[in-house]
C-alpha cells in the first residue's frame, strides 16, 4: 500500500535530476573543448562537398557527440529503472549479482586464457565488447551491490553481532578481489565506504564497524607491498612527492598531478575562458576528459566553476538522505543510502585525485567524466534513488532498524 507523500522537489525527482542535469551539461562541455579527433584536423574545405553527419561530428566533435549519445541512453536507462517499483527490483538483486560476478571471473581468467570479446586496453582487462560498444562490467557492479546489500540487510539483524558482518562483508570483498586484478584500483576503493555506510545505517555496532577500520588501516602495508602492482604503488609515491623535477619534466607517475593542479591553478577565480588556454590547446594533460575532467572544468570556468560542480554534488546527496530519511521502508532507505554514498565517494576520490589528496586511481567523476558504462550505472543508481522517493509505502510495523537486543 503506498502513502501520497507531500509534493517536494525530491519526491517528484526534480531535487535529483536538475544537478544531474547541470553535471552532464558541464561534463558534454568539457568534453567537447577537449576533443582532438583526426576528423578535427581534416578542416573542410570551402565548397567541399561534406554530408550534414561529417559536419555534425566536426562541429560537435566524436568523442562528445558520443557521449551525448552516451547521455540519451542514461536517460532511457532512468525513465525504465523508474517503472516498477524498487522493491520489485530488489527480488532480482542476487541473480544481477551472480551474472556480474560471472563477467568479472572472466575478466580475471582471461589474463591465463585467451577469451574472445575481451580487449587488452593499457594492459587492463575492464571491458566486455559487443560490436562498438563497450560494456565494464565492474561498474555495473557498483550499482548492483547496493541492491545486492540492501536485500541482504533488509532481512537480517545478525550484522549486530560479529559473525552476522561475514556475509555482507564477503558479498563485498568478492567482487573487490576480482576487481583489483583487472586491474582497476578505483572501483576497489569505493566499495568498502559504501558498505560501511549501508551498515551504519542498518545498525551495525560501532566498535565492531570501528575494529574493522583499524585492522584494515593496520595491513595496508602489506596491501601497498603485496597488492598494488609497481606502477600503483609508484602514484601512492607521487601523492607524497607532489612536485618532483622527474614528474616535471617527464612522463613519470607524478607527471599528470603536477599537470593538472597546474591547470587548476592557471584557471584562477573565473577561468581562462572557454575554449582558451595552453591546456585545451597543446593536450598538456592525460586523461583531461576521463580522470582529469575536473582539472579542465577549473581551468576552464575557474574556481567558481569548481565549487559549483562540489555544490551539485552536495545537493544529491542532501537530497538523497532527505530521501532516505523520509521512506520508512526500510529496504528502501538502504537503497538510498548506498547509492547517495557511491556517488559521493566516487565525486570525493575524483576531486581528491585531482588535487593531490589521494593517489591516481582511474575514477571516473560521476555524470562528468567520459565513458558509457560509468554514465549508465550512475543513471541506473538515480533511477533507483528517484523510485525510492516516489514510491513511500506504508508500513505497520516498528521503524525500521531500531534495536533492542543491547547488543
Amino acid at each position: 500500500m503506498s502513502r501520497s507523500a507531500r509534493a517536494s522537489l525530491t519526491h517528484l525527482g526534480w531535487g535529483l535530476a536538475l544537478p544531474v542535469l547541470f553535471l552532464v551539461t558541464v561534463g558534454l562541455l568539457a568534453i567537447h573543448v577537449t576533443d582532438r579527433s583526426p576528423l578535427e584536423a581534416g578542416a573542410l574545405e570551402a565548397g567541399g562537398a561534406v554530408d550534414w553527419t561529417r559536419r555534425v561530428v566536426e562541429a560537435v566533435g566524436p568523442l562528445a557527440l558520443k557521449q551525448g549519445l552516451y547521455f540519451l541512453a542514461g536517460v532511457a536507462l532512468l525513465l525504465a529503472t523508474l517503472i516498477p517499483s524498487y522493491q520489485r527490483m530488489g527480488r532480482y538483486a542476487y541473480p544481477a549479482y551472480a551474472v556480474l560476478l560471472v563477467l568479472l571471473v572472466l575478466l580475471v581468467l582471461d589474463q591465463y586464457v585467451d577469451l574472445p570479446l575481451i580487449p587488452v586496453r593499457n594492459e587492463a582487462r575492464r571491458w566486455v565488447s559487443l560490436g562498438p560498444l563497450s560494456l565494464q562490467p565492474s561498474e555495473f557492479m557498483k550499482v548492483v551491490l547496493v541492491l545486492t546489500l540492501a536485500r541482504y540487510l533488509r532481512f537480517r539483524s545478525s550484522y549486530r553481532r560479529w559473525y552476522g558482518l561475514l556475509p555482507p562483508f564477503l558479498l563485498t570483498l568478492v567482487p573487490m578481489a576480482l576487481i583489483l586484478k583487472q586491474p582497476d584500483l578505483g572501483t576497489t576503493l569505493m566499495l568498502l565506504p559504501v558498505l560501511f555506510a549501508m551498515l551504519f545505517v542498518a545498525g551495525a555496532q560501532l566498535r565492531h564497524l570501528a575494529t574493522i577500520v583499524l585492522l584494515g588501516l593496520a595491513t595496508l602495508p602489506l596491501f601497498y607491498i603485496f597488492g598494488m602492482k609497481p606502477y600503483q604503488r609508484d602514484r601512492v609515491l607521487a601523492v607524497f612527492r607532489q612536485d618532483t623535477p622527474d614528474a616535471r619534466w617527464h612522463m613519470g607517475p607524478g607527471y599528470q598531478l603536477h599537470q593538472s593542479k597546474i591547470a587548476l591553478g592557471s584557471g584562477g577565480v573565473s577561468g581562462e575562458g572557454y575554449g582558451q588556454g595552453v591546456f585545451v590547446q597543446y593536450e598538456l594533460l592525460p586523461e583531461e576528459h576521463n580522470d582529469f575532467v575536473f582539472a579542465i572544468i577549473g581551468n576552464q570556468w575557474g574556481l567558481i566553476g569548481a565549487l559549483l560542480v562540489i555544490l551539485a554534488y552536495g545537493v544529491i546527496v542532501l537530497a538523497g538522505i532527505e530521501v532516505a530519511t523520509v521512506t520508512n521502508d526500510p529496504f528502501g532507505r538502504l537503497l538510498a543510502v548506498g547509492i547517495v554514498a557511491m556517488i559521493a565517494v566516487q565525486a570525493l576520490l575524483n576531486i581528491c585525485v585531482t588535487i593531490g589528496l589521494a593517489p591516481i586511481t582511474g575514477m571516473p567523476l560521476p555524470f562528468v567524466s567520459a565513458g558509457g558504462s560509468s554514465l549508465w550505472a550512475n543513471f541506473i543508481g538515480l533511477g533507483l534513488l528517484i523510485n525510492v522517493a516516489q514510491r513511500r509505502p506504508l508500513l505497520i510495523a516498528n521503524p525500521p532498524f531500531e534495536h533492542r537486543d543491547g547488543a
